[in-house]
């Protein structure tokens, strides 16, 4: 097998598993059902993962890489913070309601990775995704657009809007993710005080 077919069977695997994961769980899956729905031997799944937890971290950090690749193509454009938070958002909730169920998987199966593979992913996750909407609201605020007097608690706070909508249960509960997003961008940059009201309060 060559290195181009190699990578197009490794990236097939990652998408079955995660896939799987999603709907059954990291207990719910064994590395034999994996296998058998990529359509490989055990052997050729496992030249490529040495193991389920290998595979879940791989499967964790691919889906990292591509929000990563969304927050830094915002982060690209000549746009104030708020319409770099825009268009990363739209990026992530144009993605099927299942891939972007992989991001739970970090929450809910972390348990299953060794206590130095759990830390490893914790650094990638605040390098890849927390840290780069952070330097997007720190921007903002360099730039006078934010007035905001802890960026690290105001990206948190941010992100505990959006994800809600990364749980297939939940999103579909929540309306068409354009209105979404809309009503997230405005309660985190304007408030939900009305205007006049909100002057009074100043």
């Amino acid at each position: 097998m060559d290195e181009e077919s190699k990578s197009s069977l490794r990236q097939r695997i990652l998408e079955e598993a995660a896939r799987l994961f999603v709907t059954q769980g990291y207990d719910g899956i064994s590395m034999r059902e994996i296998a058998e729905a990529v359509g490989v031997s055990k052997a050729g799944l496992y030249y490529h993962f040495r193991d389920k937890e290998d595979l879940l971290l791989a499967v964790l950090t691919a889906y990292l890489d591509e929000v990563e690749r969304l927050i830094q193509e915002a982060r690209r454009q000549n746009a104030t913070a708020r319409e770099q938070v825009a268009q990363f958002l739209r990026g992530i909730f144009a993605q099927p309601l299942e891939k972007r169920a992989i991001i739970r998987l970090a929450s809910q199966e972390m348990a299953h990775l060794h206590p130095e593979t759990r830390a490893a992913f914790g650094r990638l996750y605040r390098e890849k995704f927390i840290a780069q909407v952070e330097a997007i609201l720190q921007e903002g605020v360099d730039r006078g657009e934010l007035a905001l007097s802890d960026v690290r608690l105001a990206t948190w706070m941010l992100l505990g809007m959006a994800y809600p909508f990364f749980y297939p249960a939940h999103a579909r509960e929540m309306g068409p993710p354009d209105q979404a997003i809309a009503l997230m961008i405005s309660l985190f940059f304007d408030g939900a005080a009305r205007r006049g009201q909100r002057m009074l309060n100043e």
